[in-house]
């Protein structure tokens, strides 16, 4: 019979550092720089590269969640069509990963108001959730075990007097400038999963965590790393290095979010450098005279992807049925991909940048070892 329920109270960890051996440190600062480098990537197609690795780490994020999102049924919520509750729910991923992330612009501190803020953003309209949304929890979780009891339990939290406490400790932690920023992000976040504040929703802000810590310290300006399509490859190992977290060996778990990071920055300049090549290439297949309404469609297609005729003719300043020539003309290139399948309300989307988060997520598993769990 269960008679009692053991939490597990991490240590504060608001003025500590971890004690780090010589070669992981330097794998911290090689991750690091390479980090820095993906963000110093080609100006011009900066932001287009930062809206695409934030899509492309929420997505992963939510697929750890198992939160599985057609990218088609993603671009319908994006445009306010009604679409599945996958696709709604990754779409709040994405909100909150770009709230959480941008809230630590130009070094600006991470604050646990923006930490609500964006689970607020997450939840707003999960059904069973959404009351709970920006709130830390005020009832005992646990991970694993059953959803009626904690028997058999992988981690059974902390209880939730103590979150408020501990949550701001870790806040303490992830705003000090005396740490390498990729060991200080791994720390955070493992601290925070540790933790559990929430009643759902960890995993997601949990890992949104890394980015705002790197933004914060200034190690990325505009870009995401995309950490989470890594561990979407294996999340085995990935669960295995949290759960060193909490009995205390930390190192593991920094070293796993180094060579993450590694990993992930590698796979992204191999997009970065096929993003930054379809706009010339686009030009060429579409044809039309330079300043064409066609031509200045295409030109927006990197950082808007996803389209319908009310965005369409904002981009080009043309009237409809120019702006649907536009359409016509860039579809007619292959470059554009009608989804709806419908006369009304038509959404389109530049496939080649679509396609792309797939190949991210597939040349990222190709280089570690697929997850038993989804065998």
């Amino acid at each position: 019979m269960l008679d009692h329920v053991e939490t597990e109270i991490p240590a504060r960890i608001g003025a500590l550092s971890p004690p780090l051996t010589a070669d992981t440190a330097a794998l911290c600062e090689a991750a690091g720089q390479g980090v820095v480098s993906l963000d110093a990537g080609p100006g011009r197609y900066l932001s287009s590269l930062a809206e695409f690795l934030t899509r492309t780490e929420s997505v992963a994020s939510s697929r750890i969640e198992r939160v599985y999102a057609d990218l088609d049924d993603l671009a319908r919520a994006s445009l306010g069509e009604e679409s599945t509750r996958s696709a709604t729910s990754t779409l709040a991923a994405t909100l909150a990963l770009r709230e959480l992330t941008e809230s630590c612009d130009d070094g600006a501190p991470l604050s646990e108001g923006a930490i609500l803020s964006a689970h607020a953003a997450l939840l707003a309209d999960d059904l069973l959730e959404h009351r709970a949304a920006g709130s830390y929890r005020t009832q005992q979780n646990w991970i694993g075990g059953s959803d009626f009891t904690p028997r058999n339990a992988a981690h059974v939290p902390p209880p939730p007097e103590v979150v408020q406490d501990l949550m701001s400790d870790l806040v303490d932690f992830a705003n000090r400038d005396d740490l390498s920023p990729v060991a200080q992000a791994a720390v955070t976040h493992g601290q925070f999963e540790a933790i559990h504040p929430f009643n759902d929703g960890n995993g997601r802000i949990g890992r949104g965590l890394i980015s705002a810590v790197f933004r914060r310290r200034g190690t990325t300006r505009r870009t995401v790393v995309p950490i989470a399509a890594v561990m979407l490859a294996d999340v085995d190992t990935y669960f295995d290095r949290l759960a060193d977290y909490r009995a205390g060996d930390v190192e593991p778990l920094v070293r796993y979010v180094a060579s993450a990071a590694m990993t992930a920055t590698e796979a992204a300049e191999a997009s970065a450098e096929r993003l930054a090549a379809l706009p010339s290439l686009w030009e060429e297949r579409v044809g039309t005279r330079r300043g064409s309404a066609a031509q200045t469609l295409v030109g927006t297609l990197l950082e808007h992807p996803i389209v319908d005729i009310a965005a369409v003719e904002a981009i080009t300043g043309a009237s409809r049925a120019r702006s649907y020539d536009a359409i016509d003309a860039v579809e007619d290139a292959g470059i554009l991909h009608e989804i709806t399948g419908r006369s009304r309300n038509r959404i389109w989307v530049a496939a080649d940048v679509m396609d792309e988060i797939a190949a991210l997520e597939e040349r990222i598993g190709a280089r570690t070892r697929p997850s038993a769990r989804w065998r």
